[in-house]
């Protein structure tokens, strides 16, 4: 049952939309951090149902790639130099941090939730690391749920049908949800959802058409209890579940060349679930003078998937696979696995009328126990001939961390916030490896990595004097810090690698302005950033034995403008437009010793220098019972450069520009919605990631072809 209509394209009324940015309740206008919302009907509406459906129409958003499992990483504001390293957004559901924190515990592809049980989603750019601790020191990503009524009966229920360019099966989605008040202080609120995307892929090699299809289900169970008028519980359980048959790479690249939607991988390569659990308990007590909150959650993230690992073990006679089995095809296998408990404790008052203040703990914990499987097998049928390699390795992730901050409010007109947060972090890596490929390059098989253990400590601040013009514009300063964890390095006890890595920090100097003019038809929201990033982990590859392996190199800075524009020039009629100018780049070059090559100057990856939008709705009366709407939004997506490389003759990948228009429509009668889409209308093949430096170099991925459906949906 999504409430709300649209924000993103602006349907509601921006002065009135509430975010949750800071962990409590204000306008949107009034809160000192730059945040996109998005309302989950326009997601819902024109079945965009993951972040590589919707990056493109937030400010700073970009992909980046995490080529191991077909997964989109995201990066905000140019903080990022590629996927394999610890992730740079955090993400959240309702307020409880979801997935881990590590790349060896399959942190790095961000969470897609299927929309149908979401209030909103929150992007906050800049670093976030006062208030949301390790892992967001670009920004962050928070999902809201919506909470259950107590005073409404009521429900949602749609289907849906869609067909994809180049396909020749019909996607469909089914959604429902339901809001039971069951007394005057308790409530229960359920929802649940089946989900089918065409495939629209070929594989070549074995002669199977759109391999690349998924099916999602899933569901959501939330409950409100009010014990009395100053203590409330809320409790939920969501369940997510993807199967895909492929990964959405197509070999166009050097070494295949093959034509446009073909790859040519083994049999069975490609085919993944990706497992979502979340549990989570908030309570709220009011002592009268201070507010007590409790947050405590329990998550599983489990990523199984697989690729065609034959561009290095396999394919030629006398390759690695060939010479052991006698087969020129290398799957390789894996599971991401991550349990995950954290829990936050914070208490929050009020001194007279001048002074908020709040104060608070943190703890969580994350085990994932992960693997890698290498078989060797025959490329046409996937018949396994036997195991190369097994790689077993587990992750433990532990942070404490103390927090505070207050606002001090020395006018009607003028605050100022300070915040800060003390964080200590414990990790520990083993692995323990099997095979043939054990026994021929790490010295024996099995062979044994001693367990690494790793320390770290870091704080972070903030502080943002806030200035209120007049009723409805406000401008402000952000001075705020960040920092990912470091962390022992896989493997490197028996290659002479080095163990561990440190932190790394960035520090964000900010001028931002939010308001309305024209009687509130026109909403302003500006910002003009600086990033400083220090000590960045980068990615290595060993070239003695292509192993990965995590280090810190150079600094980099981000600077730019944002500017967001929502009109609302006559009736029914809701513009929205964006336009985002971003300088990522190296402030000094990477060590002389690194495996790749980056100078003073040289760009960050997969971040546009110029990104815009422009969405547009008009709705209007049909009849006295019957209303509609049209509307359409034009994305632009300006040139990127991918991942750094060796150093010259090498060249790094580059990604041409593209504009990507999405037209919709609708109709309602009463209870009754009934809603027409056509995403990428023009068909535009918008690379998004792939190329040189990536794990298979002749692969890429573009923008999802031209789809186009239909959904009815009733609410009663």
């Amino acid at each position: 049952m999504a409430t709300a209509q649209v924000s993103a394209a602006g349907e509601a009324s921006t002065a009135e939309i509430i975010v949750t940015a800071q962990k409590r309740d204000e306008l949107l206008k009034d809160v000192a951090v730059p945040v996109t919302v998005l309302k989950v009907n326009t997601l819902v509406g024109s079945n965009k149902t993951s972040i590589k459906d919707y990056f493109s129409a937030v400010p700073g958003l970009a992909l980046v790639p995490f080529e191991t499992n077909g997964a989109a990483s995201i990066a905000i504001r140019g903080v990022t130099t590629g996927g394999f390293t610890n992730p740079t957004v955090g993400v959240t559901i309702d307020d409880v941090p979801f997935g881990s924190s590590t790349s060896l515990g399959g942190g790095t592809p961000a969470l897609d939730l299927d929309p149908s049980d979401l209030s909103s989603i929150e992007v906050l750019r800049g670093p976030q690391g006062t208030l949301y601790g390790a892992s967001s020191i670009g920004g962050l990503l928070k999902y809201v749920t919506t909470a259950p009524s107590l005073t409404e009966f009521k429900g949602r229920v749609e289907a849906g049908l869609n067909s994809v360019s180049h396909s020749g099966d019909i996607g469909y989605v089914v959604r429902g949800a339901v809001n039971v008040p069951v007394s005057e202080t308790f409530a229960f609120r359920a929802t649940g959802f089946s989900r089918f995307d065409p495939g629209y892929i070929d594989n070549v090699l074995t002669g199977q058409k759109d391999v690349n299809h998924s099916k999602a289900f899933g569901g959501r169970l939330s409950a409100l209890l009010n014990l009395s008028e100053s203590f409330s519980v809320r409790a939920s359980a969501l369940y997510q579940k993807t199967k895909t048959g492929a990964l959405d790479e197509e070999h166009t690249g050097p070494g295949y060349n093959l034509a446009a939607r073909e790859q040519s991988v083994v049999r069975g390569v490609g085919v993944g679930e990706h497992e979502v659990q979340a549990y989570s308990v908030v309570m709220n007590l009011d002592l009268g003078k201070v507010d007590l909150t409790s947050l405590t959650g329990y998550s599983v993230n489990d990523l199984r998937d697989s690729f065609d690992y034959s561009f290095y073990l396999g394919q030629a006679p006398g390759s690695f696979s060939d010479a052991t089995f006698g087969v020129a095809g290398a799957p390789l296998k894996e599971r991401y696995l991550t349990k995950k408990f954290s829990q936050e404790l914070r208490a929050s008052a009020q001194i007279k009328d001048w002074i908020d203040w709040r104060v608070g703990a943190f703890f969580t914990d994350e085990q994932s126990p992960d693997w890698q499987r290498i078989d060797a097998a025959d490329p046409l049928t996937g018949a396994v001939a036997g195991e190369l390699a097994l790689f077993d390795w587990k992750v433990t992730y532990r942070e404490y961390a103390a927090f505070s901050d207050v606002t001090v409010k020395l006018s009607p007109m003028f605050d100022i916030q300070f915040g800060g947060r003390k964080s200590w972090i414990r990790q520990s890596y083993g692995e323990v490896d099997t095979g043939p490929y054990a026994d021929a390059f790490e010295g024996g098989s099995p062979a044994i990595f001693p367990k690494t253990m790793t320390r770290d400590s870091k704080f972070t601040y903030l502080i943002t004097p806030r200035l209120k013009l007049a009723s409805s514009w406000m401008i402000y300063a952000r001075l705020a810090t960040g920092y990912r964890p470091g962390g022992p390095n896989s493997t490197a006890a028996l290659f002479g690698l080095p163990l561990s890595y440190k932190p790394d920090t960035t520090t964000n100097y900010e001028i931002g302005m939010k308001g309305s003019i024209f009687d509130n038809k026109l909403f302003v929201d500006a910002s003009l950033y600086h990033i400083d990033w220090r000590d960045i982990q980068i990615s290595l590859v060993d070239a003695a034995t292509s192993l990965t392996y995590n280090a810190n190199g150079a600094k980099a800075k981000s600077q730019g403008i944002e500017l967001s524009l929502t009109a609302k020039p006559w009736q029914g009629m809701t513009a929205t437009a964006w336009g985002a100018f971003n300088v990522a780049e190296l402030s000094e070059p990477f060590p002389a010793a690194s495996t790749v090559y980056g100078v003073k100057g040289d760009r960050l990856p997969f971040t546009s220098r110029y990104s815009a939008s422009l969405s547009l709705q008009q709705d209007f009366p049909l009849s006295d019972n019957w209303s509609g709407f049209v509307g359409g939004q034009l994305d632009y997506v300006g040139r990127r450069i991918g991942a750094f490389t060796g150093p010259p003759p090498a060249e790094r990948q580059v990604y041409p520009s593209y504009v990507k228009v999405d037209l919709k429509a609708g109709v309602e009668n009463g209870p009754w919605a009934i809603n027409l889409f056509a995403n990428n209308l023009t068909n535009r093949r918008g690379v998004l990631t792939g190329g040189a430096a990536s794990l298979f170099p002749y692969s890429f991925r573009y923008l999802p072809p031209r789809r186009v459906g239909l959904s009815i949906a009733r609410t009663f």
